[in-house]
């Protein structure tokens, strides 16, 4: 009886050691409708939708954002499937590979449109950043 006791509890040890091992193989899907990626509140595709809407950009400029952000996505696509790369090796090459596009983005938007954009750019996606000595 003891002898069976002791198996119970070391299998429940067991169970119970190898149980986050188990749900951490597959992070969780994310709600229907919603990117892989970017879910907070200044997610890419919300920041130039906001981005084009304040600039007033035209239909034309609006389609010539939306080819270059498609373009943008599928060389980020490749670079995150790339397991080979660290995560720091990642963001390094993102940030790299986004430079072209940003300056194709830029090369279509009026002179106007070009100094809003840049007075954008330093506020930053959730507006302009708060002084944290002053508070």
């Amino acid at each position: 009886m003891k002898n069976l006791l002791k198996l119970s509890i070391a299998c429940v040890g067991l169970i119970l050691l190898g149980a986050p091992a188990l749900r951490a193989e597959a992070p969780p899907a994310p709600p229907a409708g919603q990117p892989e990626h970017g879910r907070g509140p200044g997610r890419p595709g919300q920041i130039m939708k906001r981005a084009a809407q304040e600039l007033g950009l035209s239909a034309d400029q609006q389609a010539k954002w939306e080819a270059i952000n498609q373009q943008e996505k599928a060389a980020a696509d490749v670079i995150m499937n790339d397991s080979t790369l660290a995560p720091e090796a990642k963001r390094g090459q993102l940030r790299a590979a986004n430079k072209p596009f940003a300056d194709q983005r830029r090369a279509v938007l009026n002179p106007e449109q070009l100094k809003k954009f840049d007075e954008m750019r330093k506020a930053g996606p959730r507006g302009p950043k708060k002084d944290k000595k002053n508070k």
